[in-house]
C-alpha cells in the first residue's frame, strides 16, 4: 500500500477514532501518529505527521509533524525492554541509519537483537535490572554510506571513518538531535547502520555496521564508559594520545589508571605494551579483553562500566514514606503520648537487585541539629556531582541484605529521648559477585556505589 493510500486510510481512522475532549485535535493527531510509529506502522505514521503539518501548521504539534514528515526523520519510539522508570535506569537507545521506509521492518528485527545480546556479557547480565532498551524509529531517504565519492541522503550521515578497515561512523550531532525527540534519555545511543562495516564509538554514540555481537558490545564500551581500544594493530584512525580507564601512555605501574588493581596484586592484571592501535608507546592492563580480542570485559574495563552505571542509576528505587528534603518535613511526635498509644514508624526502601549478589542496607538513628544543611536529594541526574556522602556518627541500628529488593526499619518512640532525630538508611553495592574472589570495583572515590535516604523525627517534650 503506497503512502498516499495510507494517508486516506489514516484520515478516515482519525475521523472515527474516539476523541479525548481534554486534548486538542492537534494533540490527539500527534498521539495517534506516535502510536502508529510505536507499533511499527511507519507508512501510517508518516501520513498522520503530514496531515498534522498541513492541518495544524501554526501549532507546536504542527511543527513536530512538519519535522517528522521529512525524508530523513525521527518517527517515534517504543520499548525494546523496560525494567523501571527512565529517571533511574540507563536508557540504551537503539537507532537505525540508512533504512528507507520500506526497509524499516528489517531495522525492527535488527533492533530486537540488542537487548538479547547485552546479557550475554557478564557485566550487563549482572546489572540487567539497571538497564532499559528503547527503539527509536528513524527513516532515511537512501540506504548508503558516504565515501568513495558517493554522497547519500540519510538521517544520521553515515560515512566511512577513514580507517584502513573502512569502519563506519555517523554524525554524532545528528544522533544527539534525534535523542531530543525522546521524552527522556541519558545521552547514549547505539546506531545500527545498514550497509556499514565494523563500527566506531565515542561521545555517547556507538555506530555499528553488520550484525556482529562482539562489535556491538565493544563499541558500546567506547560510547558508554569511555573505554579505549586495547588492540595494537594499526587501523589508520589513531591520532590522539589521550588516556582512558584502560589505556595509558606511560608505563609506570604507579601512574597507570589501574594502579589500584596492581596494588592489590589481582591475578591477570599487569602493564602490557600494545594498545590504542599502536604496537609501542601505549599500555593496557590485560591481553584478554573485549576491547581487544577477548570475549568479555577485563576487570579494569568492567570496573569502569559498573561505576558508569551507578553514576546514572541510584541503587534505591523507592522510599516509603517519601524521604525528607529538609528538617521542615520532620515527623512530629510527643513524649506525652501514653506508651500504649504510641505507634511505631516503619520506613522502607526498595532497592535494585543485581543478578547474583545482594545490596547491603544499613540503618542509623542519629541525634541531629536543626541547622544541619539540606541532605542529598533523593535523585540527581548525575550522581558523580553529588560527591562522597558524609560520615555518620554512631553505631548502625540494623544491618540487612536487601535480598528481596525491600528492606525496612521500625522506629520505636519509647527508645528515644525528646529531641531531633534522623533515621538514615545507606545502601551499598559491594560488587562482590558470586564466584569472584575480588570485588568488581576496587576504587570508588565518589562513593557511587553508596546511596542514602533520610527522615527527620522530632519528639517534643
Amino acid at each position: 500500500m503506497d503512502i498516499a493510500r495510507v494517508g486516506l486510510l489514516a484520515s478516515a481512522l482519525v475521523a472515527f477514532a474516539p476523541q479525548d475532549p481534554a486534548k486538542s485535535p492537534a494533540a490527539q493527531l500527534l498521539e495517534q501518529a506516535e502510536a502508529a510509529a510505536a507499533k511499527g506502522q511507519y507508512g501510517r505514521a508518516i501520513a498522520l505527521y503530514k496531515q498534522l503539518a498541513r492541518d495544524f501548521a501554526q501549532s507546536p504539534e504542527g511543527a513536530i509533524g512538519e519535522r517528522r514528515s521529512q525524508k530523513n526523520a525521527f518517527l517515534g519510539w517504543d520499548w525494546l525492554g523496560r525494567t523501571g522508570p527512565s529517571a533511574n535506569r540507563v536508557d540504551v537507545v537503539v537507532m537505525g541509519e540508512g533504512f528507507r521506509v520500506d526497509q524499516m521492518s528489517d531495522y525492527d528485527t535488527l533492533a530486537k537483537m540488542v537487548p538479547r545480546e547485552f546479557p550475554r556479557t557478564e557485566v550487563f547480565e549482572e546489572y540487567a535490572a539497571y538497564l532499559n532498551f528503547v527503539r527509536a524509529a528513524i527513516v532515511s531517504e537512501d540506504d548508503g554510506v558516504d565515501g568513495s565519492g558517493r554522497d547519500y541522503s540519510t538521517a544520521l550521515g553515515a560515512m566511512g571513518s577513514g580507517g584502513i578497515q573502512g569502519q563506519v561512523t555517523v554524525q554524532r550531532d545528528a544522533v544527539h538531535r534525534m535523542l531530543t525527540e525522546l521524552p527522556e534519555h541519558d545521552g547514549f545511543a547505539i546506531v545500527l547502520v545498514k550497509n556499514g562495516l565494523l563500527g566506531t564509538g565515542g561521545n555517547g554514540v556507538a555506530a555499528v555496521g553488520g550484525r556482529d555481537p562482539k562489535t556491538l558490545i565493544h563499541e558500546w564500551g567506547h560510547a558508554f564508559a569511555n573505554l579505549m581500544d586495547e588492540y595494537s594493530a594499526n587501523t589508520g584512525h589513531r591520532v590522539d594520545v589521550r588516556g582512558g580507564p584502560n589505556v595509558s601512555f606511560v608505563e609506570d605501574e604507579k601512574r597507570v589508571p589501574w594502579a589500584h588493581w596492581l596494588a592489590e596484586h589481582v591475578s591477570g592484571i599487569g602493564v602490557h605494551e600494545g594498545a590504542n592501535g599502536r604496537a609501542q608507546g601505549a599500555w593496557k592492563p590485560t591481553n584478554n579483553c573485549i576491547m581487544d580480542v577477548g570475549q568479555e570485559f577485563c576487570p579494569v574495563c568492567r570496573e569502569a562500566i559498573v561505576l558508569q552505571i551507578h553514576r546514572l542509576v541510584d541503587p534505591i528505587d523507592e522510599a516509603t514514606p517519601d524521604a525528607h528534603a529538609t528538617v521542615d518535613s520532620a515527623i512530629v511526635l510527643s513524649a506525652k503520648t501514653p506508651l500504649r498509644e504510641q505507634k511505631p514508624l516503619t520506613f522502607r526502601v526498595k532497592t535494585l537487585r543485581p543478578k547474583s549478589h545482594p545490596l547491603q542496607a544499613t540503618w542509623f538513628v542519629v541525634r541531629d541539629d536543626p541547622g544541619r544543611p539540606t541532605i542529598v536529594p533523593a535523585r540527581t541526574p548525575d550522581r558523580l556531582a553529588r560527591g562522597p556522602l558524609p560520615r555518620l556518627d554512631g553505631k548502625p541500628r540494623q544491618d540487612g541484605k536487601a535480598n528481596g529488593g525491600v528492606d525496612a526499619f521500625v522506629f520505636e518512640q519509647e527508645d528515644y529521648e525528646p529531641g531531633l532525630w534522623r533515621v538514615v538508611v545507606r545502601v551499598q553495592d559491594s560488587t562482590r559477585v558470586r564466584g569472584d574472589r575480588t570485588p568488581w570495583v576496587l576504587k570508588d572515590d565518589a562513593m557511587l556505589l553508596v546511596t542514602e535516604r533520610s527522615w527527620w523525627i522530632r519528639i517534643d517534650p
